[in-house]
């Protein structure tokens, strides 16, 4: 008869315990899920340089028909690999550089090769969107130039390059024009 009644003291008291918490549990879980913020940091924080390609004759975009390659001068970095088929490309910039030298490898099916140089004056941001979210640089570009091959090692080449838009930030934005001049239009 004592091991009954335990057992109905021990599951009286646990039903009760159980009974006197569960309002308690709910509301600790209520405050706990009132009490966190909604975080809207960006999914993708990778922020980029975006570059169009135009024709330099005519103004008019221009899709690339031929193979597009840009590496990071001085260093074993590719930022764009093979393109083909493309009017415009994203590339990152230095997050602790001012200058940024980026080699412009041109191919044909024929087998020509080419490179020029686009010289990039930037300077960067740390830019935070809430201590909850990672930190990203943003950059100001101050200046952007060009080197450009002959025409005679590959028939297409860098004639010139405008800033549109100074602020590199999130935003897919076009920020540089890359104008892109034919020998058989001239």
């Amino acid at each position: 008869v004592t091991i009954i009644r335990l057992k109905k003291k021990f599951s009286v008291s646990s039903y009760s315990m159980r009974f006197r918490f569960s309002p308690l549990v709910f509301l600790v879980l209520l405050l706990g899920s009132v009490g966190c913020s909604n975080i809207d940091c960006p999914l993708d924080n990778v922020v980029m340089m975006q570059c169009n390609l135009y024709a330099s004759e005519t103004g008019q975009p221009l899709k690339l028909t031929d193979t597009l390659t840009v590496k990071s001068a001085g260093r074993d970095t590719v930022l764009l690999n093979r393109a083909t088929g493309v009017n415009s490309f994203l590339l990152p910039l230095k997050e602790g550089a001012t200058l940024d030298t980026l080699l412009l490898c041109l191919s044909n099916s024929k087998g020509q090769r080419a490179t020029d140089t686009l010289f990039v004056e930037h300077e960067p941001h740390l830019h935070f969107e809430s201590l909850d979210c990672p930190a990203s640089f943003f950059h100001t570009l101050k200046r952007v130039r060009t080197t450009s091959h002959p025409l005679s090692q590959l028939p297409l080449t860098v004639d010139s390059v405008s800033l549109i838009r100074s602020t590199v930030n999130y935003d897919d934005i076009e920020n540089l024009r890359i104008f892109l001049r034919a020998t058989s239009n001239h």
